[in-house]
């Protein structure tokens, strides 16, 4: 956000400066010039300092600090940030935050902001103003709200529409220093219906609505989807070691073999034949799952292609619960089966009657929801997947399985 000079012209004019600094009238109706003369200089000045430093909240204590010239303190600031809050210009910090829907952000700001403010002489949330009570400023938040939409949209990140919070903290991290600034845009951009955020398994979620479609709320397949990511994150993880490893061995052998120690340079060699497999292994493992995402983003044009296999994302997410390296290789091998099948069953489709294509798809969410259920049981209990193949064995029959 471009700074902008928050002092007007006249700032330099100790005469006119000292009349804007003097208390206002008891009321306007006693000098109805002069009350309106210095709400026209302090309400756009204020407005223009938190444009100009990137505040999306002010407070009394904050402006007199800096709006002190010479030695002395604008007297009338608390009159007019009542005035500001009663034109919109300015709205109070728990007013905002309990203005929006709940959930685990505007709860979290509750209990910051909706507390007991410093209850002094009972005077703060009255017509006083509390030198230390925050007020937002929309305008200025607003912007901020928009400029991090943009920045997701702009980011690697924008094929996931939903995030983990780190991930949208690191996004408002490259557009503005204030960290403590995000919780209220978030709460902005929840208002304006452009995310919607909840709490799972004690991840934190942000999902962003995407250029040209309406928000919905987070379901199953978002998170399943979430979970397919970690997964091609835990295997890309391994791949880069494993190649690393390959190269180390390729480098020891070459160093054993300029030594003539040629044994210890074959058993090196051989070692990295291993190594170099297992890179193979890792990169198609990795290559199916970037595939699986690819479908599921190509999927989501059709909803009701979506609508069928959405169960089958809820079982993957539950098969991935607490994924390790080890358990996401695993899947994945199940996951290439149901690619191939899935090739299968798109060929098929081309000669059925509608009719024959509902039930179809139907019983692709089955094979989806039986290849998570076995490989999560399978670990866990033979004669529950015996018991699970027997619950799925219909819609595996119906498609010749």
């Amino acid at each position: 956000m471009a700074p902008v000079n928050p002092y007007p012209p006249e700032w330099d004019d100790d005469e006119r400066m000292s009349f804007l600094f003097s208390a206002f009238k008891q009321s306007r109706d006693v000098n109805t010039a002069d009350w309106d003369s210095k709400m026209a200089f302090w309400v756009p000045t204020i407005l223009q300092y938190a444009q100009s430093q990137g505040l999306v909240s002010v407070a009394l204590h904050q402006l007199q600090t800096e709006f002190t010239r010479k030695g002395s303190v604008p007297l009338g600031l608390p009159i007019v940030m009542q005035e500001m809050v009663r034109q919109g210009s300015l709205q109070r910090e728990s007013d905002f935050v309990a203005g929006v829907t709940s959930g685990w952000l505007s709860w979290g700001m509750s209990q910051l902001v909706i507390r007991p403010l410093r209850w002094t002489a009972g005077k703060i949330l009255g017509v006083q103003i509390s030198p230390d009570e925050a007020f937002v400023v929309p305008e200025v938040l607003k912007k901020w709200a928009e400029l991090l939409l943009m920045q997701y949209r702009s980011s690697s990140l924008n094929s996931s529409p939903v995030l983990h919070e780190k991930d949208v903290r690191m996004l408002w991290a490259e557009i503005c220093p204030k960290s403590a600034s995000l919780n209220l845009v978030l709460l902005q951009l929840q208002r304006d219906k452009r995310i919607c955020m909840m709490e799972r398994s004690g991840e934190k979620l942000v999902k962003f609505v995407q250029e040209g479609m309406s928000l919905t709320p987070i379901g199953e397949a978002d998170v399943g989807i979430l979970e397919l990511r970690k997964c091609e994150k835990l295997l890309s993880v391994k791949l880069q070691n494993a190649c690393e490893e390959s190269d180390r061995l390729k480098m020891e052998a070459l160093s054993c073999k300029q030594l003539g120690n040629k044994h210890q340079a074959l058993r090196c060699m051989r070692r990295r034949k291993l190594a170099e497999h297992r890179v193979s292994e890792l990169q198609n493992k990795v290559d199916t799952v970037q595939n699986i995402l690819e479908r599921i983003s190509t999927a989501e044009t059709d909803r009701k292609v979506v609508t069928a296999y959405e169960g089958g994302v809820s079982a993957l997410r539950l098969a991935m619960k607490d994924v390790s390296v080890d358990k996401a290789e695993s899947l994945v091998d199940q996951i290439q089966e149901f690619c191939d099948l899935q090739d299968d069953i798109s060929q098929t489709l081309t000669g059925m009657s509608v009719g024959d294509t509902g039930m179809l798809l139907i019983c692709f969410s089955m094979i989806l929801l039986y290849i998570a259920y076995c490989t999560y049981y399978a670990s866990c209990n033979t004669t529950l997947m015996h018991s699970c193949h027997s619950v799925f064995n219909p819609s595996l029959t119906y498609l010749g399985i």
